[in-house]
């Protein structure tokens, strides 16, 4: 007997399998879909979802950016020695743009000096690495003042109403991302290089300008989320973001932006953040140990790489 609707698994896989999960975690620990768990869930999703989105801007072009676990690490130390200074708005201001000047600097070695992504990325996550722990030392940065303390940990623990401040702020931004992406010429350009670079140089297109802006933007996304956790933490920590980009690239590839660059978006960024940021919640309520978590979730990131390369080839 013939179905009367075929269903389209490489569209609709995911999320049903995502909708899967969040019932076998919630049989297995009601907890698991408790209020105070998804706000937990939801406000940490927010900010992977951000550093998700910047390195979906970076794969779109046919790159990668290495560099953005380093930068978060750069702009939780930047931000709160410039807090010390500035005070809380201005320094947390000044903590971003330390981060986004960074994506700049990748952008000019890669488009005007021909480095390639993954070496220019990699690179500059060694150079900030290094420059974060000669300045700290690798010791946290605390003692703000009740106020500054006050201000700065309402962007990362508060709410307003029943939502957590950074989701807030991640569906603002996300909505800018897909309009950039969907409808302006600097979204359409991106996917124009990243499907064929050589055609667009043919076609006139300014790649070494969008190249500096789409790393730019990627260490400016990748900054904001390190704001937000800094926030909620209200200290500097030197090795903050090094367990965010391994999340961020599998998440932007887990939700179906493709490594070999023309393909995704910032819905793919949602889904795969979801997906991640879920799977990590649901074992630990799971009673999962740390190590299994990393092995089950870096299996997660490998099988979906594996299905970009495979689509390349169909």
């Amino acid at each position: 007997m013939k179905l009367p609707v075929r269903i389209d698994w490489s569209k609709f896989g995911l999320p049903a399998a995502f909708f899967v999960m969040l019932i076998i975690f919630t049989v297995i620990n009601p907890a698991f879909f408790s209020a105070r768990n998804m706000i937990q869930t939801t406000r940490q999703g927010a900010i992977l979802f951000l550093i998700v989105s910047g390195q979906t801007f970076a794969l779109l072009a046919r790159g990668i950016d290495l560099s953005q676990g380093s930068v978060m690490s750069l702009v939780s130390i930047a931000t709160i020695s410039s807090i010390y200074v500035l005070g809380a708005y201005a320094g947390s201001i000044a903590g971003i743009l330390f981060g986004a000047m960074c994506g700049f600097i990748n952008g000019m070695l890669i488009a005007f000096l021909g480095i390639p992504p993954i070496l220019a990325t990699l690179g500059m996550l060694f150079v900030v690495s290094g420059v974060e722990l000669v300045y700290t030392g690798g010791v946290t940065l605390t003692n703000l003042s009740d106020i500054d303390q006050g201000r700065l940990f309402w962007f990362g623990g508060g709410m307003i109403g029943p939502v957590p401040v950074p989701v807030i702020f991640a569906i603002i931004i996300g909505f800018l991302l897909y309009y950039i992406l969907k409808y302006t010429l600097f979204g359409r350009q991106i996917y124009l290089i990243g499907t064929n670079a050589d055609a667009s140089s043919l076609a006139g297109l300014p790649i070494k300008r969008v190249i500096v802006l789409v790393y730019t933007v990627s260490a400016l996304l990748a900054s904001l989320g390190a704001f937000f956790l800094t926030a909620r933490l209200s200290m500097g920590f030197p090795q903050l973001g090094e367990a965010w980009l391994v999340l961020a690239i599998g998440g932007a590839v887990l939700g179906g932006t493709s490594v070999f660059g023309g393909k995704g978006g910032v819905w793919e960024a949602l889904l795969g953040c979801l997906v991640i940021v879920f799977l990590d919640n649901g074992l630990i309520v799971s009673g999962v140990s740390t190590f299994a978590r990393e092995a089950i979730i870096g299996v997660v990131i490998i099988v979906a790489c594996l299905g970009s390369v495979i689509k390349r080839r169909v």
